[in-house]
């Protein structure tokens, strides 16, 4: 027989699932978001033993993540372990968080156990967002990216404000049907509904519970009272960047492809230049791992490659600065580094500078311990990866020449998911880039979800730091968008396209709040929840 709470954490997972971008709402709805997790939270609070807790939340990872993340299931031949590495991961962190959940709820019937419990989910979904093993995924806060009032309070907050306060509305709905649930009983004189855990946890008053959501309601409100004030302010220029930017749609993965995918994405750039002319463009941005080979050292491969149009040659004829992804690697003593990077190409054909993509997917692009034989030989043999990249050293500024400006453009380039990690985002802003230019391929996911769910977490980055974002992604979503937000420009999704024209470099003229002091909020919720727990212990020592 199923166990009710684990039906509800399966429907929370479910709810969640639709909640955050997907094949049929594709960015997402923040109408579902406030009340996703009332079920999950009505099982806890009905919960009492630590293993029903960890049952609980272990179940909602596998629906919650699988859902959302099926597309996962398409990476490449492990794909078996992209899938199930996240589920995993999520029950683990799972059997974690919802034991200490749990711990919360079971306080006396105060009104800080909701906001001491949003607390601790917001916490979680920011050290699950950091790190080698960080995926900034399924976050509660997403699903309110196509609501743009709602989300420009996080170059203050970052997005952990908002995360607590859905994750309160959730809470509170849990606590409302907990409390009615017990009114029920209580009249009925019997267990009608089945509740043998009712009144092991008392329930929050009526008073308590208005008092709460009347909190939560104020928080609302001035969350959006600052997102309407904040749209209406003008994020001023700062310069006028010509662009073509190529959307190629080709399965870089493939073997074999390399030369196709640059045929194509040649062609698109002819195209592109031929629309801009007469004005000359500043820079040509294509997606990432469009060159296969370390173009440092074969530089002389491709003055021949592809054969009947070769690379070099091209970037000659186009005469502008061509920024794209490929392999580049480094001999440090005696030992060759690969990394995953963004190379800014010279109409000469003189590689300018590079960066090397830092936080790389765990994994699958860098294993810990990788130089060990019995390390090694499991990712192969088992795996099926025969070898990783190796982390950045640092973050690279790079700078371009641009026409109507006197001081270069300073760019910086986070590379696939990087642009969804605020931290990635916020560093490169914090060394002077005034535009993030994303370099990502999602086309091996062959799905539009994929690609919206890393678009939405994207999105949040460009209002942080109130900084202009460009999106160049093989398949799409390649975008453009503004310090609040918007897409200014948005090519569509698995199609062979290009951009040519203008786009406005914005970016505030002093540092946001967030841009200064970071993910300050996320650190004194995990401060508030360990304290809180730390109380609860000394007082439960102290009893006994």
């Amino acid at each position: 027989m199923i166990r009710r709470d684990s039906l509800c954490a399966a429907a929370s997972g479910i709810l969640l699932a639709v909640a955050l971008p997907n094949e049929f709402i594709p960015y997402g709805t923040p109408l579902i978001a406030p009340i996703a997790l009332i079920p999950l939270f009505y099982a806890l609070l009905h919960s009492r033993r630590r293993r029903d807790s960890v049952r609980i939340g272990v179940i909602f990872a596998v629906i919650s993540t699988g859902l959302s993340n099926y597309w996962l299931a398409n990476f490449g031949e492990f794909a078996i372990w992209t899938i199930g590495g996240p589920i995993i991961g999520y029950s683990l962190y799972n059997s974690l968080l919802f034991p200490v959940l749990q711990r919360i709820l079971q306080g006396p019937a105060r009104g800080e156990r909701v906001f001491v419990a949003a607390a601790a989910w917001a916490g979680y979904e920011f050290l699950k967002s950091v790190g080698f093993l960080g995926y900034p995924w399924g976050l509660i806060s997403y699903p309110a990216g196509v609501y743009l009032p709602l989300i420009q309070h996080v170059d203050v907050t970052g997005v952990w404000a908002l995360s607590f306060l859905f994750a309160a509305t959730n809470l509170l709905g849990a606590e409302l049907l907990y409390h009615r649930e017990g009114i029920l009983c209580d009249r009925l004189n019997k267990r009608l509904l089945e509740t043998p855990n009712y009144g092991k946890i008392p329930a929050l008053s009526k008073e308590l519970m208005l008092r709460s959501a009347g909190f939560s309601f104020l928080v609302f409100i001035l969350m959006m009272a600052y997102g309407y004030r904040a749209l209406t302010l003008t994020v001023p220029a700062q310069a006028e960047l010509q662009l073509v930017m190529v959307q190629n749609n080709t399965d870089s993965w493939e073997r074999g492809n390399e030369e196709p995918s640059l045929l194509v994405a040649q062609r698109l750039t002819r195209r592109g230049l031929r629309q801009l002319a007469p004005v000359t463009p500043d820079l040509i941005v294509w997606s990432e791992t469009l060159l296969r080979r370390p173009y440092a050292i074969d530089r002389e491969y491709y003055r021949h490659f592809p054969s009947n149009d070769p690379f070099v040659p091209f970037v000659a004829e186009a005469g502008v600065p061509l920024l794209t992804g490929g392999p580049h690697v480094e001999l440090r003593g005696d030992e060759w580094l690969s990394y995953n990077s963004a190379l800014l190409i010279l109409p000469s054909g003189e590689l300018e500078q590079n960066y090397g993509k830092r936080q790389l997917v765990p994994f699958a692009e860098h294993i810990p311990f990788w130089e060990l034989s019995v390390v090694r030989n499991f990712f192969r043999d088992v795996v099926g990866i025969f070898g990783t990249w190796t982390p950045g050293p640092e973050i690279t500024i790079f700078e371009l020449p641009i026409q109507n400006r006197d001081e270069p453009l300073r760019f910086a380039t986070p590379i696939c998911f990087e642009d969804a990690f605020s931290g990635v985002a916020r560093a490169m802003v914090r060394e002077g880039a005034e535009v993030l230019i994303n370099l990502t391929n999602n086309s091996w996911s062959q799905t539009n979800s994929a690609q919206t769910q890393h678009f939405v977490a994207a999105q949040f980055r460009a209002v942080e730091m109130r900084t202009t974002l460009i999106r160049s992604s093989n398949s799409g979503l390649s975008t453009i968008v503004d310090p609040h937000g918007r897409r200014v420009i948005e090519l569509p999704m698995f199609e062979q396209d290009y951009y040519a024209g203008t786009v406005s470099i914005q970016q505030s003229p002093h540092p946001t709040i967030y841009t200064r002091w970071g993910d300050y909020l996320a650190w004194a919720f995990l401060f508030l929840v360990t304290l809180v727990l730390a109380v609860k212990e000394f007082q439960s020592r102290s009893s006994s």
